[in-house]
């Protein structure tokens, strides 16, 4: 039996998806971007690095925007889409940020002619806009990564595992707000991720940084 306070709840649900889609009144589409590219490599003799296709969780794969109305509840915005498949947007977007590094003098995708000296395996957990409370929406990305070496084809033992994860708080309740959020989080997610690596490639000796000049 549907009672008043489940009516009140699928009522506020449907109201906070309001103000991101349909004052828009026509579709919209947005898209996760790498940054610019960078002209050369910085360190021709880092380690080359394969990613593979980040792999999403199933409640954010489709092409539709996917907010966070209430407890437990996940609503897709029907005038608000990704210009692409969100996961390979994001997997664009994480090889063009390690392409900017400069322990990356390369960077491929699975099959790629050169050989690998990493492979790094992305899964994110979380892609949404996050609209309880209202007076705190946030766009909300996590990413979890997996960086093993390669040893004749064959990954080996991992030299990181990390998972991280940003909370931007929108500055206007509007799917363009959501989208900005989860393209800031991604790229201050993957600055820190970079650091992590630099580390972990310097203790483990497979890369250092040459000389200055």
């Amino acid at each position: 039996m549907t009672t008043r306070r489940d009516i009140r709840a699928c009522t506020a649900a449907l109201a906070a998806c309001a103000c991101f889609s349909r004052s828009a009144l026509v579709a919209q589409t947005f898209s996760i971007d790498p940054p610019p590219v960078r002209e050369g490599s910085t360190h021709a003799k880092g380690p080359v690095l394969c990613v593979r296709r980040v792999e999403l969780a199933p409640q954010y794969e489709g092409s539709a925007l996917v907010y966070r109305t209430g407890p437990h509840r996940l609503e897709r915005d029907p005038y608000a889409r990704f210009a692409a498949a969100p996961a390979d947007m994001l997997t664009a977007a994480v090889r063009e940020h390690l392409r900017r590094a400069d322990f990356a003098p390369e960077v491929v995708g699975p099959g790629a002619a050169l050989s690998a000296d990493l492979q790094v395996d992305v899964y994110a957990s979380d892609l949404f806009g996050d609209l309880e409370p209202a007076s705190e929406a946030a766009a909300v990305v996590s990413l979890r990564f997996l960086v093993f070496s390669v040893q004749n084809g064959r990954r080996t033992q991992p030299i990181l595992s990390e998972e991280f994860s940003r909370r931007t708080r929108l500055p206007r309740r509007t799917a363009a707000a959501v989208v900005g959020g989860l393209n800031q989080g991604l790229s201050d997610i993957m600055a820190e991720f970079v650091a992590e690596l630099t580390m972990a490639l310097r203790t483990s000796r497979m890369w250092s940084p040459g000389p200055p000049g």
